[in-house]
Formats: structure tokens, C-alpha cells, sequence
């Protein structure tokens, strides 16, 4: 892809010998991918591939704002999308072993007015629950030169209550309003705001001192070294600032709405992050067992923990992930149960062909056991 500007890479590559650790030369491999991407047009962010916690490789492609000209670099924070469903979950847990709530409480226990009886915390927490989508809704009734909030969505449940999408605990189906409910049920429960609630009583425990609740447009305020993200437009055949675009200007309504969303991180951060669930510490280990076990439902399978997908890769192991993308951003956090890797991507461009090849760096960095 033609691009007016010129695009600087800045490079950290780490070195170590851990569990994974194959040749020093299969590092280069996963440099190659993303060079590769990079020279393409289809790859702007920061990637952290670690081993027994450590970085193996460290790097950052592009531009964090490209009207400004900065770079990004290995302190830069992006929305991280939907993998904020991870700090959600823990929030609800940390009230957990307060003793504020229990898991199969039902949601209106706390939120009365929710027109939603039999509902846990834990099918929420599982996405089991069966509320319905609150997109279809907003896209119906709400003015969208406005921004909306987890009240306003909580305001147009009641107000239109919309039928359940199935009934609780029956089958899994991924939920944004769930965890956007969630996100109320901790201010109700801690009296704290959400914001404050997750950065005095998570990020700042855990020492993810780059790590803040954020919404750009919503909630305006000057952040150092952070990404804007950008979103390919396919008349211009260029990348543009999401409120640019044709297409997903108009969804930009729903970036007050957070818990589904909403947290911005550092790469260096989430490593941070993925030891702790690695090592098991900050709860108890009780509860880390809830958080990465898959929830039950009466029809089918599923893999979905509390804010994790659960998976077994043969000749790896147990692992965590989650993906994230919203206009201008994409991200993907993997955690080795069984092999402690990470396999950390943030990206700042939404780009047409957006899949990176983890398969390949999976084997890379931990070659399947015979």
C-alpha cells in the first residue's frame, strides 16, 4: 500500500533461554512476520512474545498518531477492545473476596430494576446469560450525536425490554451487554466509579502503572504515549481516524459504554498482568480455578471462563486468550497455562487483512512436545 508519510520501527529484541525456547534464529521468524506486515501497510503496534516471563522479543512498528508524527514505542497504550472483559471479570471478583457478592447471586439482587429475573453473576461473568443485545436497541432509539453510557443502556433495557435471547444458563452466546452490566453491578457494589474502582483496586495492586479506563471521544483528557487508531477506507485506499470514516463514524455512539471495553495498556503491562494469572497470585487460588475453568450450559460445549477463552492446543497445553477489536484497534493476549508463554498484540490500524498468523508463532516460540 502507497503511503505519503514514512512509517519508523523501533526495534527491542530480548534474547533468553526459558521452557519455550527453541533457536535463537526462530526469533527472527516471528521478526520476519511482522516486518512483513509492517512493509505491507497491515500492521501498526507493538507486539511482546515472553518465556517463563520474560521478553524474547519486543517490538514496535508505526506511527501512535499519524498527524503528529510520533511512534509508537514499547510504552504506548492502546485500547485494548474487548480483552478488557479479563479486568472486568477480576473486578467482580475482587468484590467476591470482599464478600460483597457471590458468584450465583442473581444481577438484580443488586440491580433491582433490571428487567431480567434468574440471572446469575456467574452466567454473566460465563456468557450464559441470555440478555439481549443492546446494539440493536441504540441503533433504533438513541440520538447518535450523543455518546451513551452503561446507564443510558441500562435506561433503554427497562424502558424497552427487549425479550432475553434464550434462557439463562441454556447456551452460551458472547454478550457485550453482559459485561457493560457488569461494569455497573461494581459501582453499585463498591460505590466506587468504575474507572477508579479498577485503577486503585487492580492496576495499581498489580503494578500496571501505564494501565487506565479510557474512552477517547466520550471522556476527553491528555494521556501521554497513547495510540490513535486508524481505520482503513477502502474509497480513499488509505487509513483514517475512525470519526472519518463512512462506515464506523456512525458507531462511535457507543464509546462511552465500558466494562465490555474501555481499558488501554502497554504491552509491558499485560505481561505484567498475564504472570499474575500465570503464578496464580493476587486471589486465592480458588477462585483463579473459576476464572480459567470453561462455565456449563445445558446445550453444547463452550470455552469461555470469566473473561478467558479456555482452550487445550495438543503438545502445548492449557491456554488463555482473547481477542479484541474496535474501529481503529485490535488485540490479542495469550497466556501458556502449562508452558508460561505470552503472546502480547496491540494494534492502532484496523487494517483489511488484519489476521496475524499466531499458530505459526505459537510453535515458534513453544515447538509441540512429541
Amino acid at each position: 500500500m502507497k503511503r505519503s508519510y514514512k512509517i519508523a520501527a523501533v526495534a527491542g529484541l530480548v534474547f533468553f533461554s526459558g521452557l519455550c525456547y527453541g533457536q535463537q534464529t526462530d526469533y527472527n521468524k516471528i521478526d520476519s512476520i511482522f516486518d512483513k506486515l509492517y512493509e505491507t501497510g497491515q500492521f501498526s503496534g507493538s507486539v511482546l512474545i515472553a518465556v517463563n516471563g520474560k521478553a524474547q522479543y519486543q517490538k514496535s512498528f508505526g506511527m501512535a498518531d499519524i498527524e503528529k508524527r510520533t511512534e509508537n514505542n514499547q510504552h504506548t497504550r492502546f485500547l485494548l477492545a474487548s480483552v478488557s472483559k479479563q479486568f472486568t471479570a477480576m473486578g467482580i471478583v475482587v468484590l467476591k473476596e470482599q464478600g460483597k457478592l457471590d458468584f450465583d447471586d442473581e444481577l438484580v439482587k443488586y440491580i433491582p430494576n433490571l428487567p431480567y429475573k434468574g440471572i446469575t453473576i456467574r452466567q454473566v461473568l460465563n456468557h450464559t446469560s441470555g440478555l439481549p443485545d443492546y446494539m440493536p436497541l441504540f441503533e433504533q432509539h438513541w440520538d447518535k450525536t450523543k455518546f451513551a453510557t452503561n446507564q443510558d443502556m441500562l435506561n433503554m433495557l427497562i424502558q424497552y425490554h427487549p425479550d432475553p435471547l434464550f434462557a439463562s444458563g441454556q447456551k452460551y452466546m458472547y454478550s457485550n451487554t453482559g459485561y457493560a452490566v457488569l461494569a455497573l453491578l461494581i459501582e453499585k457494589v463498591s460505590g466506587m466509579t468504575f474507572t477508579d474502582f479498577m485503577e486503585n483496586k487492580i492496576f495499581k495492586p498489580l503494578g500496571m502503572n501505564h494501565t487506565i479506563i479510557y474512552t477517547r471521544r466520550a471522556r476527553p483528557r491528555s494521556i501521554d504515549n497513547y495510540a490513535t487508531g486508524y481505520q482503513y477506507d477502502d474509497s480513499l485506499k488509505q487509513f483514517v481516524r475512525p470519526e472519518q470514516h463512512p462506515v464506523w463514524k456512525n458507531a462511535l455512539w457507543e464509546d462511552g459504554i465500558y466494562g465490555e471495553d474501555g481499558v488501554n495498556s502497554t504491552t509491558g503491562d499485560i505481561l505484567t498482568w498475564d504472570q499474575a494469572v500465570y503464578k496464580h497470585s493476587f486471589i486465592s487460588e480458588e477462585d483463579w480455578r473459576e476464572i480459567l475453568s470453561p462455565g456449563k450450559v445445558a446445550e453444547g460445549n463452550m470455552d469461555y471462563g470469566f473473561g478467558w477463552h479456555t482452550v487445550t492446543r495438543p503438545g502445548i497445553g492449557r491456554s488463555v486468550f482473547h481477542t479484541g477489536g474496535w474501529p481503529g484497534f485490535m488485540a490479542y493476549n495469550e497466556q501458556g497455562l502449562d508452558r508460561n508463554y505470552s503472546i502480547i498484540i496491540l494494534r492502532n490500524k484496523f487494517s483489511p487483512q488484519p489476521r496475524v498468523p499466531t499458530d505459526l508463532i505459537r510453535l515458534i516460540i513453544c515447538p509441540e512436545r512429541k
